[in-house]
């Protein structure tokens, strides 16, 4: 097929994809929608994700995936998320990047090597993420994969661009917002204790760092549990992060 024509191929589908967003009622409809696009450009799932701490969603949250069931339960399981390096990368950069590239962002630790090769047994060999960013808001993330291996060319990233972009626009008008809740205070040692939390230390493990006893530092902890309200360890870091009392790099 001639270049110009393509090209043609592609804005047409694409133009379409932006009218029929505009007419989706549901989430679920935009859901089909943005599946059969991403399909359409050789992917072969998506996943947009925004105010959701993995654990448990509610009023706001907003968690659409084709990712294949079995690695979802996985990354929820492992907890995976918390030292996910393509969401850690993507930090580094405005607008996202290519799988391929991550080691242009951040420097993988062992444990990020294991989760990107564990994904590639799922079928994730390659993909794009891209970040989305509104005042006020917790990061949305919208990516797409594949299970070719091949690099993406110019074409294939201002496609998903698009396709985000577009998706995230129509989902935010789609989902219920949640009124703005007040960021949690935390102490500057609760802080310590959270961000060695997130990295798998023990109470006794933190208190041997900072110089303080095992049960002072599981005090610390769990006065921030409770002022979260959450159940989980892993939920509290997770708000911890939301409320910019941890970053990301924190976690690995």
């Amino acid at each position: 097929m001639p270049m110009e024509a393509k090209h043609s191929g592609r804005i047409a589908v694409l133009s379409s994809f932006v009218d029929e967003c505009q007419g989706a009622a549901t989430i679920q409809a935009l859901a089909n929608l943005v599946d059969a696009a991403v399909r359409e450009f050789g992917f072969r799932w998506f996943t947009l994700l925004h105010n959701v701490d993995l654990q448990r969603t509610g009023k706001g949250a907003l968690f659409v995936t084709t990712y294949p069931s079995a690695w979802i339960e996985e990354a929820l399981e492992a907890q995976h998320y918390l030292y996910d390096p393509i969401h850690a990368a993507c930090s580094k950069t405005p607008s996202g990047l290519a799988w391929d590239r991550l080691g242009d962002f951040i420097k993988l630790s062992g444990r990020q090597r294991t989760i990107l090769d564990r994904a590639r047994d799922h079928g994730l060999v390659s993909g794009y993420t891209m970040p989305m960013r509104m005042p006020g808001e917790p990061e949305a993330i919208f990516s797409v994969a594949r299970e070719a291996s091949h690099a993406l060319s110019t074409d294939d990233v201002l496609t998903v661009r698009l396709l985000g972009s577009v998706a995230y626009d129509r989902a935010r008008e789609l989902t219920p917002r949640r009124t703005t809740i007040p960021a949690v205070s935390l102490s500057p040692r609760q802080i310590d204790c959270l961000a060695l939390v997130a990295q798998g230390k023990s109470d006794w493990e933190i208190g041997q760092i900072l110089g303080l006893s095992g049960d002072t530092v599981h005090e610390y902890v769990e006065s921030a549990r409770r002022r979260y309200g959450v159940r989980r360890r892993a939920q509290l870091v997770l708000r911890a992060v939301r409320d910019g009392h941890l970053n990301m790099e924190a976690l690995m």
